[in-house]
């Protein structure tokens, strides 16, 4: 399988890896001329963009990526997330860009998030990028709730493939 190439992981993540990508290529192509790479562990998994990167450059190798953040659940319901992001986004049509969001839309916007917190899983992180202050994060509901909300929702859904993202690697 010929995996996609992502210079920033698929979704958002606080603290990911994205600086380090280039120099991390560059030291395992180094390593890989003179000695056979059998593993790589990526302790500090995170995002999963350097797993990522080293299954891309070394196709062959086992890439053993520590998910202790649990991404790879966040991958698998990006299309939940997108569902809900895109009902959102209905909601704030008419609202202005950048500005904080009145008590009167947090109501009803957190009624929406409810309702799938009750059906099943929410990406909270990933409805922080569009919902809270730049660089901002909650990993709940009660969290968001407390929190002052803007209208930053992305425009775009995220890639529905994004799973691919974790293609080959074992995830633990």
């Amino acid at each position: 399988m010929n995996l996609k190439r992502y210079k920033v992981a698929p979704l958002p993540f606080q603290g990911q890896k994205r600086n380090f990508v280039e120099p991390f290529v560059g030291t395992l192509k180094e390593l890989s001329q003179s000695q056979e790479i059998k593993v790589v562990v990526d302790l500090f998994g995170g995002s999963g963009l350097l797993s990522h990167t080293a299954k891309r450059v070394l196709p062959g190798c086992k890439v053993i990526y520590n998910d202790y953040d649990g991404f790879s659940a966040r991958l698998r319901s990006v299309e939940r997330t997108n569902e809900l992001l895109t009902d959102i986004r209905v909601l704030l049509c008419d609202y202005p860009r950048e500005k904080r969001i009145s008590e009167a839309y947090k109501t009803v916007i957190l009624t929406r998030i409810e309702k799938e917190e009750k059906s099943g899983f929410v990406d909270y992180i990933t409805l922080s990028s569009s919902l809270l202050f730049s660089a901002n994060y909650v990993t709940n509901f009660d969290q968001l709730k407390a929190s002052t909300l803007y209208n930053n929702v992305k425009q775009n859904n995220y890639d529905v493939n994004a799973a691919e993202y974790l293609h080959g690697l074992e995830i633990v």
